[in-house]
């Protein structure tokens, strides 16, 4: 009995507080930077509405006429002074400090008494008082760092003095948080719901989760990969619209002979691959079920049971059990000790010929090896000739050659048509091709072999991409297909052959390559008594599965 490997697992993180202490970092990273943005925003805007608003209250002291007359007198003697005036007006406003000069930057008003008679603290006054123009600051002063409107004020057109009105620093980031406290308790708002949130979402996953940590499923997801794989017999699993949700490595090898991989099963209809077995798991009703199967020249016991958790059904899985009695292996065994020794006589048969040919060398009848080796060779080089003319593609012209060297061994004729001619294309639409045509010139050799006695055993190759499409034909002299099979012969497991390899899956592969390129598959029975398949593919859609190859591939 195998021993199945231990795997060593490290105690799992804890993933609820993993998880939200990844989340709230994240969340206090973007929501600090969102703030951050928000509030500069903000307080620019609030910052230039300050501005404005200065600017208006300093345009209208400025043409005020207590404030004018007081200018013009300042300008004439000394030690004028409004401050009283001014300092009313400021108190019904929610300025720092509003500050009246003559035209040499005299203070006639100021919060400070004992600053009024001295001259204004910075040079953004300058341009106000030569240029008489309006503007706001941001600057330091005698009272410090502050917002600073000016309005120049104006007699007869010329400019006489200024007006002043500033909010130090202070008082704007008070005026600030006073309008947007409202953001930031809203952005508090936001992080608490979003953390209790998290918590909500991560009891109910752990709950679904069955108290599991991530790391521990993962693990057991790994554990129960490699041992669902390491079961030699074939397992399917299907939901229940009988959609395949899981196959082992097994599974695919028997089904399509291991043609595509795992993934490509997955989510696909169990009809695609065999419609037998899908006729068979739809017998059980929801019930466990038996049958018996064919696929390719095995027969399998097929055994079905339902996937059910509590009262719910999710699906079914299917084991295969190969039913192979005595007979079935003593033929299995014949078969390959017959291929065995065809394989010897034919070494045997080139071993002869190798010594005939350098008897003739040795005798010095040149003329006579020169003839043998042109016999001999005559059917290759007219197939190589053929080849080298009207085929480009390599990967087609070897399989074409190597299938030429197969039916001769076989005593098969083997006739490429003349009119034969093939571009080359991408690697990977060439071994599609290549594949079709291998499949079905096997099928066609062996035809026309078993019908030897019947007729004389030959097959005819036609292959043309000369118009819109690609034309791809093998003609053979067999029997045919049989009509009780004619409607299936292109599922997996369907064949007319006897005592044979696997068998069963050439054409499916066919029918599946060109469903690939979107093309069409036909056979007819000729008025000569043969059997003609013929596939069809559309050029525009070679160039379609070559531009959808560059992210995927089948």
């Amino acid at each position: 009995m195998a021993v199945l490997p231990r795997f060593h697992f490290r105690k799992p993180m804890n993933f609820k507080k993993h998880f939200i202490t990844s989340i709230l970092l994240a969340m206090a990273w973007i929501i600090t930077i969102m703030a951050i943005m928000v509030f500069q925003l903000l307080k620019s805007t609030h910052d230039e509405s300050l501005k404005q608003r200065g600017l208006e209250m300093a345009s209208i002291l400025a043409r005020d006429p207590v404030v004018v007359a007081a200018v013009e007198r300042a300008n004439q003697e000394p030690g004028v002074s409004i401050r009283s005036y001014i300092e009313n007006l400021r108190a019904e406003t929610d300025v720092s400090f509003i500050v009246v000069v003559n035209q040499d930057a005299i203070r006639l008003s100021h919060p400070a008494a004992n600053k009024i008679g001295k001259k204004f603290v910075g040079d953004d006054l300058q341009p106000v008082l030569k240029q008489g123009i309006k503007q706001s600051t941001y600057a330091v002063g005698s009272l410090g760092l502050a917002i600073r409107s000016f309005a120049p004020v104006v007699v007869d057109g010329k400019v006489v003095g200024a007006v002043c009105v500033g909010i130090l620093k202070g008082e704007v980031s008070h005026l600030f948080i006073e309008r947007h406290a409202h953001l930031l308790l809203l952005v508090l708002l936001v992080l608490v719901i979003t953390v209790i949130l998290i918590v909500v979402v991560l009891s109910k996953l752990k709950r679904t989760m069955q108290d599991l940590e991530p790391e521990l499923v993962v693990n057991r997801l790994m554990e129960h990969d490699r041992i669902f794989n390491a079961i030699r017999d074939p397992i399917i699993s299907i939901d229940n619209h009988f959609l395949i949700t899981a196959i082992n490595d097994i599974a695919t090898k028997i089904l399509a002979m291991g043609s595509m991989g795992k993934q490509d099963y997955l989510g696909q209809p169990l009809s695609r691959f065999s419609s037998a077995l899908d006729k068979i798991a739809r017998a059980g009703h929801g019930q466990a079920y038996s049958g018996s199967l064919r696929l390719g020249k095995l027969d399998y016991r097929v055994c079905i049971y339902p996937l059910q958790t509590a009262q719910e059904q999710h699906g079914y899985v299917i084991f295969f059990l190969a039913d192979m009695e005595l007979n079935d292996l003593r033929k299995e065994l014949i078969y390959y000790k017959n291929y065995a020794e065809l394989l010897r006589s034919k070494t045997h048969e080139y071993s002869n010929k190798l010594n005939v040919l350098s008897g003739m060398l040795q005798l010095k009848h040149y003329d006579d090896a020169i003839e043998f080796i042109d016999r001999e060779s005559k059917g290759h080089q007219h197939i190589i000739g053929n080849l080298v003319r009207s085929i480009q593609n390599s990967l087609v012209a070897s399989l074409l050659l190597a299938k030429y060297n197969k039916a001769t061994e076989m005593g098969v004729k083997y006739e490429l048509d003349d009119d034969n001619i093939l571009q080359d294309y991408s690697k990977l639409v060439s071994e599609k091709l290549a594949t079709i045509l291998g499949n079905l010139i096997d099928n066609a050799i062996l035809a026309a072999w078993n019908n030897r006695q019947n007729a004389a055993p030959a097959v005819h190759v036609y292959v043309s991409d000369r118009s819109q499409h690609v034309i791809l034909e093998v003609q053979d002299t067999g029997a045919g297909v049989a009509s009780e099979i004619a409607e299936h012969i292109l599922d997996f497991g369907v064949t007319s052959k006897e005592e044979q390899e696997q068998t069963g899956v050439g054409l499916y592969l066919v029918n599946e390559l060109v469903k690939q390129f979107r093309g069409s598959i036909d056979w007819e029975r000729t008025e000569d008594h043969a059997t003609l398949f013929s596939i069809y593919i559309d050029k525009s859609e070679i160039k379609r599965y070559e531009a959808e190859s560059h992210y995927h591939d089948y």
